[in-house]
């Protein structure tokens, strides 16, 4: 935590900067850790905001809304206390953001490393493949708006124009939620080349499952008609209709074409890798076996996730309603 906290204060950024660490609980042990690294950088303006409002049933949202409130500029740049970006990423954002009038949100891809467990090795292998793919495709076409909360630079005035921060709290995905609000208030969305870094934290197996199934089962309230087509960006099932029509065309033969699939897939995702790390990963063994576990477990994850409509997050269960918001289970 102390090395993504201290990358707030390592930005090469030419303009004054308050930086705000919004806690939810006074006992939160990340209090101590924020506390010393503000003294060790006693020129920048920060401070450590502790408590939670009542606005609805998103912590995220709870816990931000205080320094939301008290924020004194109207540039604000959101970020997870996970996260951890290069030095020059928010003067290349602030740059990007105020070149273009129309600009209402600049993100970043998000880049899982360092995993030290199987569990974690899933999920890395899952956000720096199909994910970031998914997410680098969909905003370079910018036919809607999709964009993941961990770093996103916004203007507070065009949250307000749209409701306020607090009027998120009724959703789980509070990110995706006020990025189309803002794309339908005529914000675009656009990204640098930077990447919003975390540690891949996840400890267990039913850890990833919940995740992965979280996440398609928010997207399934929010995005539906994206999610229903999501099997179809994953490369077991695209590779078996992909051989199967070659087959029924051409006669080819079908193993074969869905060996020749799979291995022109995983090539091309690890060459995508490699671009986007800048180089190879910690063991290209566990790496490799990593992947096709992800690969082959993410259909039938999907097929958990749409058939229900409860998730647990941050030690709580929620159900949804259709129109993607959520109540809290007892």
């Amino acid at each position: 935590m102390r090395h993504t906290l201290q990358s707030s204060f390592c930005q090469e950024y030419p303009g004054p900067i308050e930086i705000l660490f919004a806690v939810e609980d006074p006992e939160d042990p990340g209090i101590a850790v924020a506390n010393e690294i503000i003294a060790r950088f006693p020129k920048a303006s920060a401070r450590v905001l502790i408590g939670k409002d009542n606005v609805g049933i998103n912590p995220k949202v709870n816990n931000m809304l205080k320094a939301f409130d008290q924020a004194q500029n109207d540039l604000l740049w959101i970020c997870d206390s996970n996260i951890h970006t290069d030095p020059g990423t928010l003067r290349r954002s602030v740059d990007l953001l105020l070149d273009n009038k129309r600009l209402g949100v600049i993100h970043h891809v998000v880049f899982s490393e360092a995993p030290k467990t199987f569990a974690a090795m899933l999920d890395n292998a899952f956000l720096v493949t199909n994910h970031c793919r998914m997410y680098l495709a969909i905003n370079a076409v910018g036919i809607a708006s999709c964009l993941m909360g961990k770093s996103n630079l916004y203007y507070k005035s065009a949250l307000d124009n749209v409701g306020g921060l607090a009027s998120f709290g009724q959703y789980l995905a509070e990110d995706n939620m006020i990025g189309q609000a803002l794309w339908h208030s005529g914000w675009s969305h656009t990204m640098t080349g930077d990447l919003a870094r975390q540690p891949a934290d996840i400890n267990s197996l039913a850890e990833y499952c919940s995740r992965r199934i979280r996440w398609v089962r928010t997207r399934k309230y929010n995005v539906t008609f994206a999610t229903f087509y999501e099997p179809l960006t994953e490369s077991i099932l695209l590779g078996m209709l992909t051989s199967w029509a070659l087959q029924h065309l051409f006669e080819y033969r079908m193993w074969a074409m869905f060996t020749t699939f799979m291995l022109c897939w995983f090539s091309l995702d690890m060459i995508f890798f490699y671009r986007i790390n800048g180089g190879s990963p910690q063991s290209w063994l566990w790496f490799v076996l990593s992947w096709i576990c992800r690969e082959a477990m993410a259909l039938p994850l999907w097929l958990v996730a749409i058939i229900g409509d409860t998730v647990v997050w941050r030690g709580q269960r929620f159900r949804f309603h259709l129109n993607g918001t959520v109540d809290v289970l007892k």
